[in-house]
């Protein structure tokens, strides 16, 4: 798999992505599609009743979290909505995790998907508490940790260009964090004065499932991606450290 980028020159070039294989990018994936797949077979041998109870049961609410069931805080990143739903977030978080791989290590990946999709999860569900006419179902998709691995590694490499998108990763990066804020905004149930008409206005042009989508979910994901990436570096040996070692060493 490859990825277009820019050489030194300005010039595009291609870089390679991780071949499937035991690597986070192909186990997360893989995860994904199991746990999806699993859901189906449960609703065709069991019903809708059924897979509506396992929803319930990993989904991320304010309710659920009142009841103590914490545990949806990362159950709900491995449920999908529907197979578009799946493949959009398998396919960003394979590249997200091969490019990040070549400077962190597969551990850390995890922990930063994992991170960034319990910092989204508690966004979203802050806003539920606070904001009565704020989507009040569940939450469920990966899309909180792959935005915060995806703008982890825009932040990285910002000139980087993803293939067939013409705009330079910091861009990109700057576009999906505004307008998922704007979104997120302008939701015609927070009321807020003048942005919840144009909020109205586009859900009439677009049509409700446009505010369907956790935005909220999606800027905090990436913030935290932004901002936490640079901790996840493990710490690089300083020739103080060096000078102490081997002074140890001679005694």
């Amino acid at each position: 798999m490859t990825f277009l980028s820019e050489d030194k020159k300005g010039g595009p070039r291609w870089v390679m992505l991780q071949n499937p294989g035991l690597n986070i990018a192909t186990f997360g994936v893989l995860i994904m599609v199991a746990v999806h797949l699993a859901i189906h077979s449960i609703y065709r041998l069991w019903g809708a009743g059924a897979v509506d109870s396992l929803y319930l049961g990993g989904g991320l609410s304010w309710d659920g979290i009142q009841n103590g069931q914490i545990w949806k805080f990362f159950t709900h990143s491995w449920l999908h909505g529907n197979w578009s739903h799946l493949g959009l977030n398998a396919l960003l978080f394979y590249y997200a995790s091969a490019r990040l791989s070549h400077v962190l290590s597969s551990w850390r990946i995890l922990a930063l998907f994992l991170i960034c999709g319990f910092g989204a999860g508690l966004a979203h569900i802050v806003a539920q508490a606070i904001f009565a006419g704020f989507p009040s179902g569940l939450l469920v998709g990966a899309s909180g940790g792959v935005m915060g691995m995806l703008l982890g590694f825009f932040s990285l490499s910002p000139d980087s260009r993803m293939f067939l998108i013409p705009a330079s990763a910091r861009n990109l990066g700057k576009g999906v964090l505004i307008s998922s804020a704007f979104l997120f905004f302008v939701t015609p149930g927070l009321n807020l004065p003048l942005v919840s008409d144009l909020g109205r206005w586009l859900e009439a042009a677009f049509g409700p499932s446009i505010f369907q989508i956790a935005h909220l979910a999606h800027f905090v994901g990436g913030l935290l991606g932004c901002i936490l990436i640079p901790r996840f570096f493990p710490r690089l040996l300083t020739l103080d450290d060096l000078t102490r070692m081997r002074i140890s060493a001679d005694h």
